[in-house]
């Protein structure tokens, strides 16, 4: 008989809580670029009884991916594969934001899409930048969000308006222009996802307090970051479980009738 498989890709403060979430009962296969935060997410949850592996995994190479959800696939049937790895501005330039946030979640899109099979849910993590973009009225040209919904993966950051040389300066709008990226593509491989009785969604969140989240706040985009929270219909940002909690209704059967779209969890900072 075989498993039912949970594939986490990113092992950091979200995806250990999304594991621990949704890991009772099945196989949990994690992927992370940090042999320490694999490490230490693994050995966590096998101390706590969870089923685990793990792999490396550099979600910006297709090939590397490709690995991941071969052996996904060789552990049973997948339920659900959950992509949280991402950097933010404060870590990363508009270079690497570019690769891995929007490169990379196209590459699991497309690595994963001929071993899903009728039951599997894919999850992304996007975020609430591109909803607050629209908010002051600065979203992505019509030209360039069909460049970033229908791109091949080999010419997917080859256009005008995606600058890989602009540094720093420009990891803002590069990190804008990925999550923009990964809502219209999840949107577009509904379609193709759903010929093959599976599902994916992305859920952009507004500010986490996970380690990622803290160091974010501590960076130059802290002090807007802040009154966003403190602006927000909630006034407070988001616990890790709070989020998983919307992750958990997206790849359950309760859900089983939404594909295709983003789920916006952000307290109300957009409101």
């Amino acid at each position: 008989m075989k498993q039912n498989v949970l594939v986490i890709i990113g092992a950091g403060g979200l995806g250990l809580a999304a594991a621990r979430r949704l890991g009772s009962g099945r196989h949990t296969l994690l992927a992370s670029y940090s042999a320490r935060t694999i490490s230490f997410a693994q050995q966590s949850l096998q101390d706590e009884g969870y089923s685990v592996s793990s792999i490396h995994v550099d979600i910006s190479s297709y090939d590397s991916v490709k690995k991941v959800a071969d052996a996904a696939s060789a552990l049973g049937h997948i339920d659900a594969i959950i992509l949280t790895s991402g950097v933010t501005p404060v870590s990363a330039n508009a270079k690497q934001i570019y690769e891995v946030d929007f490169l990379g979640h196209a590459n699991v899109i497309d690595a994963f899409l001929p071993i899903v099979s009728l039951g599997t849910s894919v999850m992304c993590i996007a975020s609430m930048a591109p909803y607050f973009a629209a908010a002051l009225s600065t979203p992505l040209s019509q030209e360039l969000e069909k460049h970033l919904a229908t791109a091949p993966l080999n010419k997917l950051l080859q256009y005008p308006e995606i600058d890989l040389s602009d540094g720093n300066e420009g990891a803002g709008t590069a990190y804008m222009n990925a999550k923009r990226g990964n809502q219209i593509r999840v949107e577009a491989a509904a379609k193709a996802y759903g010929l093959k009785g599976a599902r994916i969604n992305s859920v952009s969140p507004g500010v986490i307090m996970t380690k990622q989240g803290k160091l974010e706040l501590e960076g130059r985009h802290g002090p807007a970051m802040k009154g966003l929270i403190e602006n927000s219909a909630l006034g407070r940002a988001a616990t890790p479980e709070q989020i998983v909690n919307v992750i958990a209704f997206l790849v359950s059967q309760e859900s089983s009738f939404i594909t295709g779209v983003d789920i916006l969890a952000d307290g109300g900072a957009i409101a």
